[in-house]
């Protein structure tokens, strides 16, 4: 009677062993646990344009870095410019020769050629942010380009530089931070 518990035992052994090489994914014969570790999001597109945005230019971030508020003397005063780039690859000029930009966002309400900074309770009051194309001139938030920069076949360059605004006579201290988006427009 041992003996046939020792065979019953060993064929229950060799039964599992099997199982184990032909069901490895089941779990059955393992005591490894699966912990779901996270997502993995990928984002893009496919246009039909002359060009398309370079991976770093569609998410940018441009540090503004701090500036004193005292910096601002009166009503419609300028801080220092940042610039910034928006870079265009895979360019075909026999498809467009030129392209402008479109920056949309929240325009400031006290003035409207600037873009609103500051949201919450740890905003700024009394500045706004200004978008300047290469030539220097102000873009206006939701407005169409004034011109258009030449496409270059293969990689084109489109420099702009940002700069804070004086939209009252007093500027407060606190988050001066903003959100604008741009639209490439081919011609």
């Amino acid at each position: 009677m041992f003996q046939g518990k020792i065979n019953s035992a060993l064929i229950s052994r060799k039964i599992a062993c099997l199982l184990a090489v032909l069901l490895p994914a089941t779990g059955l014969c393992s005591s490894h646990v699966t912990v779901h570790g996270g997502d993995v999001s990928f984002k893009g597109g496919v246009v039909s344009a002359a060009c398309s945005v370079r991976s770093d230019s569609q998410n940018q971030v441009v540090q503004m870095g701090q500036v004193r508020s005292n910096q601002f003397s009166e009503l419609g005063s300028w801080a220092d410019p940042t610039p910034f780039r928006i870079y265009l690859e895979d360019c075909d000029t026999s498809i467009s020769e030129t392209a402008g930009v479109l920056f949309t966002g929240i325009s400031d309400g006290k003035d409207p050629t600037v873009f609103k900074t500051g949201f919450g309770a740890n905003a700024s009051h009394g500045i706004g942010l200004g978008i300047f194309d290469a030539k220097g001139v102000l873009v206006v938030p939701n407005s169409k380009p004034l011109w258009s920069v030449p496409l270059n076949d293969g990689e084109t360059i489109i420099n702009y530089t940002a700069k804070y605004r004086a939209t009252d006579r007093k500027v407060t201290s606190g988050d001066a931070s903003t959100q604008v988006w741009f639209s490439i427009l081919y011609q």
